[in-house]
C-alpha cells in the first residue's frame, strides 16, 4: 500500500461549508420535499398493523436508515411515529428532511411528532414521554443515534487504511455514486486515536442511550411486558476491523448489546438487534475505510443480485413489530457477511487506475 496516495478524509467529501450553508438555507426544504416525494412513490405496505394505542418512537430518524424506517412506517403502513433527532438547520439536511416528513404526514392525516433536541437529556426524555402519554399506551423504541468517534483506542495507535475519496451531494449530504467521476481517487487515510472525551461521548450517545429511555418509559407504563419492542441499529463488525473493531464504535455497540439484555430481563420487552450491512449514509462517509467498504461490497452483492438499498432494508426492519416476530436479532446482513472474504481479497488487489471500471455498476443502482 506504500504506492497509494495519502489523502485527507474531509467532512462530507470536502464540500465548501459556506456554499453548503447557502444551499441548505435556500434549497434545503425544497430538495428534501422532492427527495421524499420520489421515495414515497415506491413505498409499499409491509402488512404491519398495530393497535391504535401503539406508537413507534425513534431516537434519530432524520437521516440514514432510520429516516427510511420512518418513511416506511408513516407512508407505507400508516403507523404513528414520534422521534427525537438533533440537527442544526444551517449545517444538516436532517432538519429539512424532518420538515418534509411532517408536512406530508399532516397532509395524509398520520400522527407524527419530532423533537430537535438531545435525546440523552433527562428533561427532553421527560417532555417526550409526557406528550406520548396523552395519546398512547404502548411504545416501541428504535435507537439509531449516530454520534461516535471514528477513531482507534490509544493502545492500537494510528494507522493508514485504504479508502475512496467520493464527492457528496451538495444538499442531501450523502456520498454521490450517481456519476462515476464523483469517485475521485483510491488512496490511504489516517485513522487517529480517541481521547477519553471521545470515548465518553461515544458511549453516552451510542452505548447507553437506550437504557436512559427504558426506565422512564417503563415507569410511565408505556414499556409493556411482552408487547413493547426495543431495538437498536447494530453493525456486526469484524473483530480485526482496523477502525470499527478497534475503537469507541465497537465499545459502544457492545454496551448497547448488553443494555438490550438488561432491558429484556428487567422489563420483559422484546429486544432486537437490527443487524445491517454497510450502507450508503452520511455517517459511513465519516468512517475511515467506510466508503470503500460500502462501494465494493455493494458491487459484489449486486453481481449476485443480493444488494439491498435503504428502502428495502427499512421494509425488512418493520417486521420486528409484527406480533409473530420473536427473534432477538434481525439479520439483514447475512449476504453481506457471506461476501466479506471476497471483499477483502478485491480490496487488497484494487489499484487506483481501476476504480472507474470497478465501480461503474454503482451508477446504475437505486441509491440511497
Amino acid at each position: 500500500m506504500g504506492e497509494l496516495e495519502v489523502f485527507e478524509k474531509k467532512t462530507l467529501g470536502g464540500i465548501d461549508l459556506r456554499e453548503m450553508v447557502k444551499n441548505l438555507t435556500e434549497r434545503g426544504l425544497e430538495e428534501a420535499r422532492s427527495f421524499l416525494n420520489r421515495q414515497v412513490k415506491n413505498v409499499k405496505p409491509s402488512g404491519l398493523k398495530l393497535p391504535d394505542d401503539h406508537v413507534v418512537l425513534l431516537l434519530g430518524g432524520s437521516n440514514g436508515i432510520l429516516r427510511a424506517v420512518a418513511i416506511q412506517l408513516l407512508f407505507g403502513d400508516n403507523i404513528p411515529v414520534y422521534a427525537v433527532h438533533y440537527d442544526r438547520a444551517k449545517f444538516q439536511i436532517g432538519f429539512y428532511h424532518v420538515q418534509a416528513m411532517k408536512e406530508l404526514a399532516e397532509e395524509r392525516g398520520i400522527d407524527t411528532r419530532w423533537w430537535n433536541k438531545d435525546a440523552t437529556n433527562p428533561d427532553v426524555i421527560g417532555e417526550v414521554i409526557g406528550e406520548i402519554k396523552k395519546k398512547y399506551r404502548v411504545v416501541h423504541l428504535i435507537n439509531g443515534i449516530a454520534a461516535g468517534a471514528t477513531k482507534r483506542y490509544k493502545e492500537f495507535g494510528e494507522i493508514l487504511i485504504k479508502d475512496l475519496d467520493v464527492a457528496f451531494h451538495p444538499i442531501l449530504q450523502i456520498p454521490d455514486f450517481s456519476k462515476i467521476e464523483n469517485i475521485r481517487r483510491l488512496g490511504l487515510v489516517k485513522v487517529e486515536t480517541a481521547t477519553e472525551q471521545d470515548i465518553e461521548r461515544t458511549n453516552k450517545f451510542m452505548g447507553t442511550s437506550t437504557s436512559l429511555w427504558a426506565t422512564p418509559l417503563a415507569d410511565a407504563g408505556l414499556l409493556r411486558r411482552d408487547r413493547s419492542v426495543v431495538a437498536f441499529t447494530d453493525y456486526d463488525f469484524e473483530e480485526d476491523d482496523p477502525v470499527y473493531g478497534k475503537g469507541p464504535l465497537a465499545g459502544a455497540k457492545i454496551l448497547q448489546r448488553k443494555s438490550m439484555e438488561e432491558i429484556r430481563d428487567k422489563y420483559g420487552a422484546k429486544t432486537v438487534r437490527l443487524c445491517y450491512p454497510a450502507m450508503d449514509t452520511t455517517a459511513i462517509g465519516a468512517i475511515p475505510g467506510g466508503l470503500l467498504m460500502f462501494a465494493l461490497s455493494a458491487v459484489i452483492l449486486d453481481e449476485r443480485n443480493e444488494f439491498k438499498n435503504l428502502p428495502a432494508l427499512a421494509f425488512e426492519t418493520v417486521s420486528i413489530f409484527k406480533e409473530e416476530y420473536s427473534d432477538s436479532e434481525l439479520r439483514m446482513d447475512r449476504e453481506f457477511q457471506t461476501i466479506l472474504p471476497e471483499f477483502h481479497r478485491r480490496a487488497e488487489e484494487l489499484q487506483p487506475e481501476e476504480i472507474h471500471d470497478v465501480f461503474m455498476p454503482l451508477t446504475k443502482l437505486s441509491l440511497p
